[in-house]
């Protein structure tokens, strides 16, 4: 079974369990609604925006990365299970006068929890100022056990 949780992106501390805990679910209830309020303050909280999808047999993460080349991107799932997405553009190697200064220099990221995935099948691709990953489901057998009764 699929399980997907957006990773807030305030790093509390780890004895602020609660917080994280509280946070997290408003996050994920505020991402329910059919409005979806977090996509239109999305932009004030994370550092770009994506869109995770869930078919019958795959898990795609759909994310805006445009003015990064993919060289310029790292795409990581680790052992706690967290899909991770970095990009990093790096400061102009000249000296610059801003006239106005919008896009982020520097490294972005963010975490999605996905449990319920085969690792080894994973596909990235990035056309268009878009990177999408897929993540194939794993079978139900590796997510459960059935267990004869005595």
């Amino acid at each position: 079974m699929l399980d997907f949780r957006i990773v807030p992106p305030i790093n509390l501390s780890s004895g602020t369990a609660r917080g994280r805990e509280m946070l997290g679910n408003l996050a994920e209830a505020a991402a329910d609604l059919s409005c979806n309020p977090m996509g239109r303050v999305s932009g004030a909280l994370f550092p770009f925006r994506a869109d995770v999808i869930e078919t019958e047999t795959t898990c795609e993460v759909f994310a805006e990365l445009a003015g990064f080349t993919k060289d310029q991107i790292t795409v990581s799932y680790d052992e706690e299970k967290y899909l991770h997405i970095k990009a990093e553009r790096p400061e102009p190697e000249y000296e610059v006068k801003y006239l106005c200064h919008e896009r982020r220099m520097g490294a972005i990221e963010r975490s999605f929890a996905i449990t319920g995935i085969n690792d080894d099948g994973v596909k990235v691709s990035f056309e268009n100022g878009v990177l999408h990953v897929v993540l194939p489901k794993a079978p139900e057998s590796i997510n459960s056990k059935t267990f004869n009764i005595d």
